[in-house]
């Protein structure tokens, strides 16, 4: 076995274990409990678990996926969670090997992976981990590229987070509330800082077509029912020029259309948010991590 295989193999684990610890946090930090006390317990029945009970995915398979003490099913989230920290975290070696960029970028993944979880089950984010996030990102480009570097992830920082809220803020005009959550623009603002003032925007158009397949979809249903023409019209141009933008034609004509038709869709949206009696915020976090990934892994 090569070195290079060999330190592939303890990172994945350590994704692994680092994983299981995550599901701690993203438990508790809903629950309002201590991250370190007590000790891991069964949610349900709330015996203290053993430390065979605690082997990332392992348990979950010899445990037939059931508390060994009330056999209360255990969610499927866990050996989720724990798999796709485990494979986030070897992508990152393979892409960046032995170097400080490894350890950021892991740093990254993880308060994203924590967030999004925690926005998907109940719409709450842990701004701080999107501060920790932005702190990140200018120490990161400050060891990269210096004062200049610096300069610009401060710059990304600003234009991220005010791009976000002038989009939330929009909302009042259109449908007299936040058209997101405040902690969208905290995130935004983070990935403003890792990716700097020339590369944000892209990264908060590709968050808007990542929002188009795995948030939004549910929301043109209910509008396709409620027989809401315009708004579906405009979620399929904005998505024939996601496409065509990043299968085909990259310029600025190109980015010009997918930014009017993204604004127009999202006009649409607010403007049918307004005549909603229970207005619930689409979780964005999600699309922002998919994102950044995405940014990460195929275009630095």
């Amino acid at each position: 076995m090569d070195l290079n295989t060999y330190i592939l193999i303890w990172v994945c684990v350590f994704g692994l274990c680092l994983g299981s610890f995550y599901n701690v946090v993203i438990l508790r930090s809903l629950s309002n409990e201590s991250i370190i006390f007590p000790p891991s317990k069964c949610p349900k029945c709330g015996n203290r678990l053993k430390p065979w009970h605690n082997i990332p995915v392992l348990s979950y398979i010899f445990l037939r996926g059931k508390c060994h003490f009330c056999k209360e099913k255990i969610s499927i989230q866990y050996p989720i969670i724990e798999l796709l920290t485990m494979v986030l975290f070897g992508f990152s070696y393979l892409k960046f090997g032995i170097s400080y960029t490894t350890l950021f970028v892991i740093f990254w993944i993880s308060c994203l992976l924590i967030m999004t979880v925690t926005d998907i089950k109940e719409k709450l984010v842990d701004c701080n981990l999107a501060i920790a996030m932005a702190i990140g990102g200018v120490v990161f480009a400050g060891i990269s590229a210096g004062r200049h570097g610096v300069l610009l992830s401060v710059l990304g920082l600003i234009a991220g987070a005010l791009i976000m809220e002038l989009i939330a803020r929009a909302g009042f005009v259109i449908a007299k509330t936040r058209a997101m959550g405040e902690a969208d623009t905290y995130v935004a603002g983070a990935l403003g800082a890792i990716f700097g003032i020339f590369s944000i925007v892209k990264v908060l158009l590709i968050s808007l077509f990542a929002s188009m397949i795995f948030v939004v979809p549910v929301f043109l249903y209910n509008k396709y029912k409620a027989n809401d023409k315009p708004t579906c019209i405009m979620a399929i141009l904005f998505t024939l020029s996601a496409v065509v933008y990043y299968a085909k034609w990259q310029n600025y004509w190109t980015l010009g259309i997918l930014a009017i038709t993204g604004l127009l869709l999202a006009y649409f949206i607010m403007k049918g948010i307004k005549t909603e009696e229970n207005r619930n915020y689409l979780p964005y976090v999600p699309a922002l991590a998919v994102s950044a990934l995405y940014y990460i892994f195929f275009v630095i």
